[in-house]
């Protein structure tokens, strides 16, 4: 079974940044080797990809947002993405930022709409002659930690490419307060736990030993 992770996305806000032409050249030098395609998109500041655009860069005024369809978690992108930050913060002088958030989009394939529960640690109680007819809504749940809140959305869909229905799981892990760009490594780390945290909770044990170790 392949892992069910398309896509990471990190958002940082921050309140301004020294977004100069010679900055921007200067931040280049440093990143282009993993994000060398560059390209002016409007009202943003600047917007770089990797050639094979599995990964993406996105500033604007306040805020950079950085992508990954590779399929793999925070940790085994760490490496490149804390040399990109941390480049993000000298080149243009942000030495904290505000409201990071650290997103995972998973979609699970299902054979019927109706077998979602055999995924699920989460049940849901209802009269029998609806249970016979329900087959599966969007739910969303908000779980609580240490470090802010962590963001859940279930819903149904449908895979063009599988041709069949499929069950979106997107996590969101937001971080409370702000951080200084020298500690963002330890703060994402734990903003992934808590979602690693999630996803076993909401899976089942079942699902989640099917799932590439």
């Amino acid at each position: 079974m392949n892992p069910p992770l398309l896509e990471v996305s990190l958002q940082l806000h921050f309140e301004s940044a020294q977004f100069t032409e010679e900055r921007l050249q200067y931040f280049y030098r440093l990143v282009g080797d993993l994000l060398p395609d560059s390209k002016k998109v409007p009202n943003q500041v600047a917007c770089y990809s990797s050639i094979d655009k599995s990964s993406s860069l996105v500033l604007n005024r306040q805020l950079l947002e950085l992508r990954s369809n590779s399929g793999i978690s925070y940790p085994r992108l760490r490496s490149d993405w804390n040399r990109i930050l941390s480049s993000f913060g000298d080149s243009f002088e942000v030495p904290e930022v505000q409201n990071v958030s650290l997103s995972y989009l998973n979609e699970i394939p299902l054979e019927d709409l109706q077998s979602f529960q055999n995924y699920l640690n989460i049940s849901f109680a209802m009269p029998e002659p609806l249970e016979k007819r329900f087959e599966f809504f969007r739910s969303e749940f908000t779980y609580k930690y240490d470090f802010g809140e962590i963001k859940v959305w279930l819903q149904p869909d449908w895979d063009d490419e599988l041709e069949n229905y499929c069950l979106q799981l997107n996590l969101q892990s937001l971080q409370s307060g702000t951080v200084s760009t020298s500690a963002l490594s330890t703060q994402l780390q734990e903003l992934h736990d808590g979602m690693k945290d999630v996803f076993h909770q909401i899976l089942s044990e079942n699902f989640i030993r099917q799932l590439p170790q």
